[in-house]
């Protein structure tokens, strides 16, 4: 088993064109979880990458990964276990079963929003409030000779009336979205794989980080990890949005978010603010010893499966205890044979039994279905039938029925229940075991 990597910003194999949007926060998301690895003592070559796209078609060997992302859909391979730190779930968003029981097996589940917590809470999922990762990286080295620059990184166009004039002097818009093909990569350079593209990203939002390091004065954003890497790195940072939505409420207890109404009261000199180091230390140790458990839990018993699956296989069958019924009835059977039929034993061998019959003698009908316990209906090939006890199998009509046992465990008793009846008109779907008369000579 090894350690897996979730990669948002490769392409799609499905998309005939490979274009798509970018976004700076994926990347920084993807450094915040590396450098994690790293303080565990996992190098990068010893990580494998599973890109978005990719999830529900994974094939290779276990991983458990890390999950530090906003997602409409957890339908993922079964060989993938994720280690929940930061999950966003869509506005409106339903989960389904299938997703319910997901978060329900490898929960407690990190969120990074309170939304999303008081959703997974409401359904019975343990939950709690964890925030971004990119929060963990390092404060800069404050006031350096080059930190001059304001960066207006994907700001809302209303605040263009207020800015001080002050702040035009040394400034850069910068964008967080890049609208990418393989083509070109973020260079102009054509990339032939997810994995070159996905080393190039990270390679340039490593390059970001260093620049807001070295050369930020000031970040005015409407951006969710811009204002995050500024609270981080303890760069001033104004938050700029349309409206105070659910992924900010927690970041409000650092910094104000400035809506419309309030653009003529932004403070356009505001204070450095870094999230605390005792803060970053606790979601550190709590991301690390979750990513370490989950690969300790599922080593062992991943490592064993997987040297005994058998992935070529795409359906596996039941045992057929009815194949020698089927060759009875050939040989016993007219083809317009109008006879009823009971089965005892509601198995998957009554079920393939009575689809062949129902294939190959159009007069045969089946009439009642026998069980110890069953009381559900269940669909066969003529129709739906809810099992009855076996003690109306002592009826006239159970005596009247020709009945196919078709369960091997319930052989010595049929044999002993028709013996005290006096019924002949039975066969026994049972196994044929070789006696040693067999070969006796």
């Amino acid at each position: 088993m090894k350690y897996g990597f979730l990669s948002h910003i490769g392409f799609s194999k499905n998309e005939e064109n490979n274009k798509r949007i970018v976004s700076m926060g994926d990347i920084f998301e993807g450094i915040a979880i590396r450098n994690i690895y790293h303080q565990i003592g996992i190098n990068d070559d010893d990580i494998i990458s599973c890109f978005q796209y990719e999830m529900s078609s994974y094939e290779g060997e276990y991983i458990v990964v890390p999950i530090n992302i906003y997602q409409l859909n957890l339908n993922w391979s079964k060989r993938i276990l994720p280690v929940f730190l930061g999950l966003t779930l869509g506005g409106g968003h339903k989960l389904s079963e299938d997703n319910i029981s997901l978060l329900r097996r490898f929960q407690p589940v990190g969120c990074r929003d309170e939304r999303t917590m008081r959703q997974l809470l409401d359904l019975g999922i343990d939950a709690y409030l964890q925030g971004c990762l990119v929060t963990t990286f390092d404060e800069r080295e404050q006031n350096l000779p080059t930190q001059k620059k304001v960066f207006f990184v994907d700001a809302n166009a209303g605040i263009k009336d207020f800015i001080p004039d002050e702040l035009l002097d040394n400034y850069e818009f910068f964008s967080h979205d890049f609208y990418i093909n393989m083509d070109s990569g973020i260079d102009g350079t054509k990339v032939n794989s997810n994995k070159e593209f996905e080393k190039q990203m990270l390679e340039y939002g490593n390059a970001t980080i260093d620049r807001y390091k070295k050369e930020a004065r000031l970040i005015v954003t409407s951006k969710y990890h811009a204002a995050l890497i500024a609270l981080a790195l303890g760069i001033p940072v104004i938050l700029v949005m349309e409206n105070n939505y659910y992924k900010y409420s927690w970041i409000e207890k650092y910094i104000p978010v400035y809506e419309p109404k309030d653009f003529k009261n932004i403070n356009w000199h505001p204070d450095k603010i870094v999230i605390p180091q005792k803060e970053k230390e606790l979601t550190i140790q709590i991301a690390k010893r979750r990513i370490v458990d989950a690969y300790n839990k599922y080593n062992d018993i991943c490592t064993l499966s997987e040297i005994r699956e058998r992935p070529d296989i795409n359906e596996f069958e039941d045992i057929f205890y009815g194949a020698f019924a089927v060759e009875w009835v050939k040989e016993h059977w007219d083809k317009n044979i109008e006879i009823e039929y009971g089965l005892w034993g509601a198995t998957d061998t009554a079920v393939k039994l009575n689809k062949f019959i129902f294939e190959n003698y159009p007069n045969a009908r089946l009439a009642k279905v026998y069980d110890w316990s069953v009381r559900n209906s269940i669909h066969y090939a003529e129709g739906e039938f809810v099992p009855v006890p076996l003690d109306e199998l002592e009826s006239e009509e159970g005596m009247e029925l020709f009945i196919f046992v078709t369960g091997n465990s319930a052989s010595q008793a049929a044999k002993e229940l028709f013996g005290k009846m006096n019924k002949e008109n039975y066969f026994l779907c049972e196994r044929k075991i070789l006696s040693e008369s067999d070969v006796r000579k």
